[in-house]
């Protein structure tokens, strides 16, 4: 295994970078950063991974070949970083590829984000993933462990889909499904504030 990644830009110009995993807030999925190598990541050179709505497992994350191109894919193979899964997720005009990276790379360059990423991947059941909510009059964000099949009912939702949406979160609180519910985007606390 490499200590660094060798990514070859325009012009065939090569950057060795160093990667540093982390995780997205949104569906605390994996993330991965890239740093110049010896920049003491200080310098970014831009992010390996990228968030889509599809929670892939442990470990794996999108590799964005939209702005990293698809030798990039190659180079992490070569490098010893893990291998690709076969699956893909299309989001706009791009379909990436799902990439699962080895654990033991990872925790070689591990900060305490990875550490509460591994904490949060340890919570979760085969079929669940999280979702996130922000409340529109407090601004605090709320994350909820979900089935996968209510996570692809809400992103449906979103997009016009007509659900209620106590149908596609059953087991959640009142409280709770109103910080997703179409105009109302609002927690608990502060709904009982607004309305007694």
């Amino acid at each position: 295994m490499q200590s660094f990644l060798k990514i070859t830009g325009a012009g065939g110009h090569i950057t060795e970078v160093e990667i540093f995993p982390t995780y997205y807030p949104y569906n605390r999925t994996l993330a991965v950063v890239l740093f110049i190598k010896g920049s003491r990541r200080a310098e970014m050179y831009g992010n390996l991974t990228c968030c889509l709505d599809d929670a892939p497992g442990r470990n794996r994350a999108y590799i964005d070949i939209n702005n990293m191109g698809e030798d990039v894919l190659e180079a992490l193979e070569e490098g010893g970083f893990g291998a690709r899964t076969g699956r893909q997720c299309r989001s706009g005009y791009v379909t990436y590829p799902e990439f699962e990276f080895r654990e033991d790379v990872l925790k070689a360059y591990a900060g305490k984000d990875y550490k509460m990423y591994l904490k949060w991947q340890d919570g979760l059941k085969d079929e669940e993933e999280y979702i996130s909510a922000k409340c529109r009059q407090c601004r605090k964000n709320f994350t909820f462990i979900v089935k996968k099949s209510a996570a692809r009912k809400f992103r449906e939702y979103e997009q016009g889909a007509r659900y209620l949406i106590q149908d596609i979160f059953p087991e959640m609180s009142a409280a709770d499904r109103g910080l997703f519910a179409r105009g109302q985007n609002m927690c608990g606390i502060c709904f009982r504030r607004m309305f007694g």
